[in-house]
Order: C-alpha cells, then structure tokens, then sequence
C-alpha cells in the first residue's frame, strides 16, 4: 500500500513540477556550443545497457568532439535508493555532484519521454539539454532530434551523431 502511495505522489510531484518549469530564455550558438564541449552527460533509460551504445553512441561522440571532452553516464536502472527521497527523487547532494562537473552538455536518450529523466534534466544546470523524442516536456530541452516515430532506438542514434557531426563540421568552416 505504502509503495503504491509513493509511486501517486511521485508522477502527481513529477507531473506539476515539469509543468511549471519555465522554458529555457536564451538563444544557444549550437555551433560554437559543440566545439567549445568538455563535459557531457548521457542519460540511459532503464532499458538500454551502457555496453550496449559504447560503440554505437560513446565513441562516435568522442570522435565528433574530440578525444579531450569528458563523457560521463547516468544510469536509471542503477540509481541507488540511499540516494534518494523517500518518495524518490534524486536527494540534493546527489544532485550537486553532477553540478560540481560543470556539464556542458545533457542527451537523454529516452524514449517516450521518461518523466523522471526529464525531472533530472532539468534540475542539473547544462546550457544545453537534448533529447531523442519529443513529448510533453519538450521545454525542459533546447533540442529535440526528432525521427519517425517508427524509427528504431538505433536509427534515432543515428541521427542525433549525424546532427552532431554537421553542427560541428559547420562550426570548423569558419
């Protein structure tokens, strides 16, 4: 019964809090954002394994940016109870770890939209914030890569490096 209860309040909270975070106010220079990247954060869904887009994500993004940017992972599906709220939600030192990093980049590869990515989306202070699926929180993200809704995960991969790649070849030309 008490689980139950908490997984109510949990989507109710998560529900009102995204519905009233304020869009992001300035305009982003995608170009120059993505080359001057150090630090960029992935977050997985509970479904995908990290092995799983080592090859096919992770290392494409190192050669798109550099082999000097700073890769690191959130994994849903390993985000420790002790780490959390009773209800749930990430405690406020757990989030001050991935602000003491300084990100510059956050892709949330979920999809749909997974309200508890979003929620740390839009708590952890990155100029740029992407995602792979668009939904009702698309104001939490400054880009939102979209494909056919048909479009395997894979192929969705696919075309954010493909963005990536050409938003940072434009940005070389220069």
């Amino acid at each position: 019964m008490i689980n139950w209860f908490k997984k109510i309040l949990f989507n109710k909270y998560l529900n009102w809090r995204l519905k009233r975070w304020k869009e992001p106010g300035n305009a982003i220079d995608f170009q120059r954002s993505f080359t001057n990247l150090k630090h960029l954060l992935i977050i997985l869904p509970e479904y995908w394994d990290l092995e799983a887009i080592q090859g096919s994500f992770i290392k494409p993004l190192y050669e798109i940016f550099g082999g000097d940017v700073k890769i690191s992972t959130f994994e849903k599906k390993n985000f420790r109870k002790e780490d959390s709220t009773w209800i749930g939600l990430p405690k406020k030192q757990y989030l001050e770890l991935f602000q003491s990093e300084q990100l510059d980049m956050i892709i949330d590869l979920s999809e749909p939209q997974d309200k508890f990515s979003t929620y740390m989306c839009a708590m952890l202070k990155a100029p740029l914030k992407i995602s792979l699926e668009s939904g009702p929180f698309d104001r939490i993200y400054n880009l939102s890569i979209r494909a056919k809704s048909a479009e395997s995960p894979e192929r969705r991969i696919e075309i954010a490096l493909k963005y990536f790649k050409d938003l940072t070849k434009a940005s070389n030309i220069h």
